[in-house]
């Protein structure tokens, strides 16, 4: 389990993500620096700097990848993406994960229009999707067929008035569990991406 306390705004540069692997069970969680004191939330073994592994980043690029891979270990879901949104258009920055179209996610441009993205920012959907396919208010993007999207979740991050990207996650399976708290976790998530978007 994850617990679903937002995240503090990150610091402008992040040399140690606020995530940590518990050494006896595995389980990532989100514990910043003042609450290393604690336990994990999953076995409850102290998550002191002995007990645990801080997720590092190096360089800005590695640090947004690291950041998108543990999108998609905590949220437990197929894909996750960090994209751009430019000009009529949204574009894969960041992937991680596998999906049956293999490639196709990676670099891929999209007219804005055809995504749940541009539902979410109309105000037509929440954060959450948890069954593209019989939701009536998304079930008429053909994109979202095509791929085989059945669960989806999504947060904007603007780093500028001129600037919007949205860190997102997709499922090929219905996922019914989907709520506040997984909404919780990934707006602290893009709250870290945020803070290294705005220091590149």
């Amino acid at each position: 389990m994850i617990p679903s306390t937002r995240c503090a705004t990150a610091t402008r540069r992040i040399d140690v993500l606020p995530y940590i692997r518990c050494r006896s069970c595995g389980v990532l969680s989100y514990t910043p620096r003042s609450a290393l004191h604690g336990a994990c939330p999953e076995c409850g073994v102290p998550l002191g700097r002995l007990a645990g592994t801080a997720v590092v980043g190096s360089q800005p690029d590695g640090r947004l990848d690291a950041l998108v891979g543990l999108t998609r270990e905590l949220l437990d879901v197929d894909v996750a993406l960090l994209t751009e949104i430019r000009d009529g258009r949204e574009t894969a920055q960041r992937v991680a994960g596998d999906w049956p179209s293999g490639d196709l996610l990676r670099g891929a441009s999209v007219p804005l229009e055809d995504t749940l993205c541009q539902r979410l920012l109309e105000g037509r959907i929440g954060n959450y999707v948890r069954d593209a396919a019989a939701d009536e208010r998304v079930r008429d993007l053909a994109m979202a067929r095509e791929l085989g999207v059945r669960a989806w979740l999504g947060v904007p991050i603007q780093p500028s008035s001129t600037e919007l990207y949205m860190l997102c996650c997709l499922a090929r399976e219905v996922r019914p569990d989907l709520g506040d708290r997984e909404v919780r976790l990934l707006r602290g998530l893009a709250e870290s991406v945020l803070a290294e978007l705005q220091s590149s």
